[in-house]
């Protein structure tokens, strides 16, 4: 048992390291066809915004169940056929550890902000953000990557990890449709206000982990420990997971994060993390330093354990 645990936790780095040297492009990733098939799904199940909170709600729940027991299944059926199933983890592994094609994207980003070219960097962030970018000024994008760049390492690194240790590749995948699945279907956009309830808190729940790894992490990374980021009185609170990760980010960079955001051209007003900077190209530079940071130590953990096991047998 030992060993079978110490090869899966090396398949893991391994899958790591493809990811981070032969990164797929997202254009051509599978699970951007999955995103594709969740939005054919929720035009079936959710034609009408116009129905009853509760009729919404369990489509969404349907379609949810619908989303993820159809590619599962199919995984079930290829693990009952297949003689080498690390194989199939491996595969599954590269898949759900793609995660330098968004660093890519932000170092682009970065690039043409250096350069003056906002217009640019904000059709650029269109690949990162849900959020609208055609208005938002330098320092509302730059603010809007460090939030987005936090949460996606930790949901689509530590919680990849993690997952992977706890549940193996199936686990793995169950969570990383649902993230999909919830991103595709987010409450944020007024059309998904209760139909995506059920993906979101789902993907919330299984996030509530590893955001408390991501924000262990950034500790670590702070250099002086300021006073706790300040909440303002106006504004919807965060999930209390990802609230208390992106103070961390705040305290850590030291940088304000927060406030309103507009999503098909509705605002919508969110708590202000106050601390004694407006955020800034160099704060960007920064936090992808900081994962890079991360991203080594993790292997470096990863090794260890893996080191142990072997020596246990």
């Amino acid at each position: 048992m030992a060993d079978n645990f110490a090869l899966s936790v090396l398949l893991l780095i391994l899958a790591l390291l493809v990811g981070r040297l032969l990164p797929l492009p997202l254009v051509y990733h599978p699970f951007s066809f999955y995103a594709v098939f969740c939005n054919a799904l929720a035009l079936k199940v959710h034609p009408d915004v116009q129905r009853p909170p509760a009729q919404q709600r369990l489509s969404g729940v349907l379609a949810l169940i619908l989303a993820l027991a159809i590619p599962l299944t199919l995984l079930a059926c290829i693990y009952l056929f297949a003689s080498w199933s690390l194989l199939i983890d491996a595969i599954i592994l590269i898949f759900c550890a793609n995660w330098q094609p968004y660093q890519m994207q932000a170092v682009k980003i970065s690039q043409s902000l250096q350069k003056e070219l906002t217009a640019l960097a904000r059709v650029q962030a269109r690949l990162l953000l849900l959020r609208d970018t055609k208005t938002l000024s330098r320092m509302g994008l730059v603010k809007a990557l460090l939030e987005s760049l936090c949460l996606r390492f930790s949901q689509q690194v530590i919680a990849t990890i993690f997952w992977y240790l706890l549940t193996g590749a199936i686990g793995l995948l169950c969570y990383r449709l649902c993230q999909i699945a919830s991103q595709q279907w987010s409450v944020k956009l007024a059309k998904n206000q209760y139909f995506g309830i059920a993906a979101c808190r789902l993907h919330q729940l299984l996030c509530f982990i590893p955001y408390g790894l991501s924000l262990s992490l950034l500790y670590l990374q702070s250099s002086k420990q300021n006073k706790a980021a300040k909440r303002c009185i106006e504004g919807a609170p965060l999930p209390k997971s990802k609230q208390w990760l992106l103070q961390q980010l705040s305290k850590t960079l030291q940088v304000n994060l927060g406030g309103p955001a507009y999503y098909q051209q509705q605002q919508i007003r969110r708590l202000r993390l106050q601390q004694q900077y407006e955020p800034d190209i160099g704060d960007l530079k920064r936090l992808l330093r900081l994962q890079q940071h991360q991203f080594t130590l993790l292997l470096l953990m990863l090794a260890s354990i893996a080191g142990l096991s072997f020596l246990w047998q």
